[in-house]
């Protein structure tokens, strides 16, 4: 709890100077309530006791008195009024500095997400971060703008309540200070056993979430295969799991609130008893006794809300771990530049994989794979699904990091060269297509927002989107919806192909790109990159042969290792029996032999 409370206070010194202002108004006015009661018992023993035995006795009150209960009831007035002040300003900053936490909380949560690398995202869902960037946040927010200055308030009227006490009746405020220990018991044991119930609350509730985000994401599936009950069940058993945690809760503060409200509540009977015999015996006026009655509250309040107070700053800490959590986690990769590659500057595009080796949990998924690609050489990668063509392309951009062996870039490790500048050399247009909710010109700028409309169509006619686009009603200001819905999957593709080449790199990386596009389109696009882009090292991952045949060098992976590599003419004379790319190749173009006599000499 220490290190949450540190780490929420390192928020509060940002704005310390609001706070402190808050701290200021929230204490004056807290010892505004503490002068009321006050003012009103002096107008019992000072206007109200004289005037009744004055008029018990046939005697008229004197001006003086009415005088004297005009200036205390103005003083009433005055003590109001400089208190609704007080909690104005108060509020003012108190919800000014929390707002300001909040958005600087919030920014560090978001940059510290776009540090973070592969590794992490693939191991913790996208909700939980969802909620500990929105619902966990607010709670921080909460504790900043009420629950910490209402833990100030109530201390300061509880301590000046009991100073006020102890001038009124010493025996008085005693008698109230004996209920004190069964309190703070009590409230020490609430608060070491609420923590286990706000953490399950919070991973329920980021649970649900998670299951909300997937549902709306993946909405399409659920309607293509009919199975709106099946979720709607699943968001039940979830929703209900969220509900019970959260009755756990309640049921734990049943069993101790009660009480706390009954110690707080018991101080009324003190008063009555120990009070009425000290009023009775002469010890005190009646006006103290007013003035303890009104201070009664400032008293008894505290006592009644400190389980509620604990409650809230339970919350406050269970969100806070969650958010230390996400704030600890370290990226594997790292972006730190190392002396000896200070200048990278651009890259020439030689590429060379030495005994490569990459696990993920204890598992390869590559082996020891070594090849070397030449600048602006085109690198096809084939084979079948599951084999490690994305891991591999996934290595060079450092998605992930080898396990063994090196992955050089013009003779230096990727390790050791700078990551921004990194992949400031390299284009990606990756498997998994996203498309922002932007017109199509902000996507295709994406890679380069100081593009001109110029190179951005240049980019889309080499990837044959430019002609599509132009017959959208809006052209290249057509908003696309979220992950490009609205577009066919091959429109998709080349608008992820534009945006890739518009970032004009160095290394050209092409995920299975044209895999939605027709025979036709995809020529296109071949000829328009030879023609347009030839000086790029381009590696390209493909299932159908007509998109890898003219590679400089085509690598076949099979369960992450490399099974055969070379030309495509060199692949395909290979004997059927251990060729895996001449039986994709008979697979799609039918038998090489036949194929071969067809086509006057092998010309392929």
């Amino acid at each position: 709890m220490k290190k949450a409370l540190r780490f929420i206070f390192g928020y509060l010194r940002t704005q310390k100077w609001r706070i402190a202002l808050a701290m200021c108004l929230s204490f004056i006015s807290s010892v505004l309530i503490v002068i009321r009661p006050r003012i009103q018992g002096k107008i019992i023993d000072d206007v109200a006791m004289p005037v009744w035995n004055i008029v018990n006795s046939g005697g008229t009150p004197g001006e003086d008195i009415y005088a004297h209960l005009a200036s205390l009831i103005l003083l009433i007035g005055a003590v109001t009024l400089m208190r609704s002040v007080a909690i104005y300003f108060f509020r003012m900053n108190a919800e000014r500095s929390s707002q300001a936490i909040l958005k600087n909380l919030r920014l560090d949560m978001y940059k510290k997400l776009n540090t973070l690398d592969f590794d992490f995202l693939d191991r913790n869902r996208t909700g939980d971060i969802m909620t500990k960037m929105t619902s966990d946040t607010d709670m921080i927010r909460h504790f900043s703008a009420y629950t910490i200055f209402i833990l100030v308030e109530n201390a300061v009227l509880f301590v000046g309540a009991l100073g006020a006490m102890f001038y009124i009746s010493p025996v008085l405020a005693v008698s109230f200070i004996l209920i004190l220990p069964f309190v703070m018991i009590l409230s020490r044991k609430m608060s070491g056993n609420m923590r286990p119930c706000m953490h399950k609350v919070r991973e329920a509730f980021s649970a649900l979430n998670t299951l909300v985000q997937e549902n709306i994401s993946g909405n399409r599936v659920v309607k293509a295969f009919a199975r709106e009950d099946y979720e709607i069940e699943r968001f039940e058993a979830k929703n209900l799991g969220f509900a019970e945690a959260n009755y756990g809760v309640a049921d734990f503060q049943s069993k101790y609130i009660p009480i706390l409200d009954f110690c707080g509540m018991s101080l009324n009977i003190i008063l009555i008893l120990v009070g009425g015999l000290l009023a009775v015996n002469g010890k005190i006026s009646v006006g103290d006794i007013v003035t303890a009655n009104g201070l009664l509250w400032a008293i008894n309040n505290p006592l009644r809300m400190s389980g509620w107070l604990l409650s809230e700053t339970e919350r406050a800490v269970a969100s806070c771990e969650r958010i230390q959590e996400f704030m600890d986690a370290e990226p594997k990769i790292t972006r730190e530049l190392s002396a000896d590659h200070e200048d990278v500057g651009r890259f020439f595009g030689e590429v060379e994989f030495k005994n490569v080796s990459f696990k993920y949990d204890d598992e390869y998924v590559l082996k020891d794979i070594s090849f070397k690609a030449q600048p602006g050489q085109t690198i096809a990668i084939v084979g079948p699904t599951g084999s490690g063509k994305s891991t591999l392309i996934n290595l060079i951009n450092r998605f992930y990091d080898v396990s063994e062996g090196q992955i050089l870039i013009d003779g230096a490790d990727v390790r050791d060269i700078d990551l921004y500048k990194l992949r400031s050399n390299i284009s990606t247009a990756m498997q998994d297509i996203f498309l922002f909710s932007d017109t199509i010109e902000g996507n295709i700028a994406y890679a380069n927002p100081e593009a001109s409309i110029e190179e951005i169509k240049r980019v889309s006619q080499a990837a044959d989107a430019d002609g599509f686009i132009q017959k959208l009603d809006d052209g290249y200001e057509t908003v696309v919806g979220e992950r490009g819905v609205g577009l066919s999957g091959g429109q998709k593709q080349r608008i992820a192909l534009a945006r890739a080449l518009l970032a004009d790199p160095s290394i050209l990386i092409l995920d299975d790109t044209t895999s939605a596009v027709d025979m036709e389109t995809e020529h296109y696009i071949q000829e328009t990159l030879k023609t347009y882009f030839s000086d790029r090292t381009t590696f390209i991952i493909a299932h159908r042969i007509s998109a890898v045949k003219n590679a400089d060098l085509i690598l076949v992976l099979s369960d992450g290792q490399l099974l055969e590599y070379g030309k495509h003419e060199n692949l395909i004379k290979r004997p059927r029996e251990e060729a895996y790319y001449r039986s994709v190749f008979e697979n799609q173009m039918g038998d090489f032999d036949s194929f071969y006599k067809k086509s006057n000499g092998g010309d392929m």
